[in-house]
């Protein structure tokens, strides 16, 4: 009996390990493959057999990455003696760009043949030109949720796909918050925000005690609110999310779908959540504190964009509010959820703004399409999936 084909994922982060368990779910169901790699709890409950637990790999600011870095070259060594030893179908890289594009190198130098498809480019979010011709050198096929990154990566001879963005699956067919709230027997208050520090330790600690601080302020003003508070684990909470659960007004919620569905505003760090609030249709305020470390880095760096929140780089002009550093503080916070609340013409014409934004992350299907992506490249070893410079982005629309 042939061995099944063994599908080797590698990502670093939360996000990562979300997007990797939906495309094992895709290609559990579609064929007979092996699915292993380094991951976290979503990968797991995916029965993707995880060589490497990578739960704790990611890292924000240079300080931390520092520190991080003698550890990941260990693991980085052991996956790449594993791919050599096992000779997986193919390896599927999943965004963690600092980490992953050196692991696509040196895997590329010791083992010419082995296919490697990238999900999740580097800064697949950016906009601006960039040169990403070494891709081509070190990956077989690219799978990007944003049209115009498969632009900018084939401009510069990446074979590369637009899948669209898999956020769009978790919210298809949503209920209202009221209706959502209810069918959950959640407290039904005026309003209900939803407060969403981070999916990292360092995130949560700058940002966490502002959104608890700016909660109690806003509750004072309006009795009736209520919140619901993002807690990576139920079963594990921090001391931060102990102190949440603590306020009788605050109801903690691992699932951040659940959250975002029976919001009627909510309040997020920067990063994917802003995506799934827009593909909810919620209205909301993107948040981002740093160390002072963090801080002094930032600026001195260009992030190759003019905004922080993602449904303003997709749109390319401010829809939601942006509150950086020092301006993450609990009145400014509790001034910009009253004048969101009180102002519904503004709730509306939000919703309107985010509805155009989610188009730009195509239909529903992202995970599918990339895993056939994936099956048709260890189908055919000897040929590629011909670039697809319309198919794809077309079935999007």
């Amino acid at each position: 009996m042939n061995q099944q084909p063994e599908v080797f994922f590698v990502t670093g982060e939360l996000s990562g390990d979300i997007h990797a368990a939906g495309l094992a779910r895709e290609l559990a169901g579609m064929a007979e493959v092996r699915l292993t790699g380094a991951g976290g709890p979503h990968m797991r409950q995916a029965a993707v057999a995880t060589d490497f637990d990578s739960t704790n790999w990611g890292a924000i600011g240079l300080p931390q990455a520092i520190r991080k870095i003698p550890y990941l070259l260990v693991q980085k060594k052991r996956i790449v003696n594993m791919i050599k030893q096992r000779q997986p179908a193919l390896v599927i890289l999943i965004d963690f760009g600092a980490f992953n594009v050196r692991l696509a190198r040196t895997v590329r130098q010791a083992c010419p043949n082995q296919r490697i498809m990238y999900y999740f480019p580097p800064s697949s979010w950016r906009r601006r030109p960039h040169d990403w011709s070494f891709l081509a050198e070190l990956v077989d096929i690219v799978a990007t949720p944003f049209k115009w990154s498969a632009q900018q990566l084939r401009d510069c001879g990446v074979a590369a796909h637009w899948v669209g963005h898999p956020v769009v699956d978790r919210f298809v067919g949503q209920l209202e918050a009221a209706d959502y709230r209810r069918q959950q027997n959640l407290p039904d208050g005026d309003p209900v925000v939803g407060l969403m520090p981070g999916s990292r330790n360092v995130e949560r600690n700058c940002i966490g005690p502002q959104l608890l601080a700016a909660a109690e302020l806003l509750h004072s003003k309006l009795p009736d609110a209520q919140f619901l508070w993002s807690v990576l684990s139920e079963s594990q909470p921090s001391k931060l999310d102990q102190r949440a659960a603590s306020a009788d007004y605050i109801t903690p919620l691992a699932d951040s779908r659940n959250l975002i569905l029976a919001s009627d505003i909510v309040v997020t760090a920067s990063g994917t959540a802003t995506l799934e609030a827009t593909a909810a249709l919620r209205p909301l305020i993107m948040v981002y504190r740093g160390t002072l470390a963090m801080q002094i880095q930032a600026r001195f760096m260009d992030f190759g964009t003019d905004y922080f929140a993602m449904p303003n780089i997709i749109a390319q002009r401010r829809i939601v509010p942006e509150l950086i550093q020092n301006e993450v503080n609990p009145q400014r916070l509790c001034a910009e959820l009253l004048n969101l609340h009180r102002d519904k013409a503004q709730q509306e014409q939000m919703k309107q703004q985010l509805t155009e934004v989610r188009t730009e992350l195509g239909a529903p299907g992202a995970a599918r399409r990339t895993a056939q992506l994936a099956l048709a490249l260890i189908a055919d070893q000897d040929k590629l999936p011909p670039v697809q410079t319309a198919a794809v982005g077309e079935a999007l629309q």
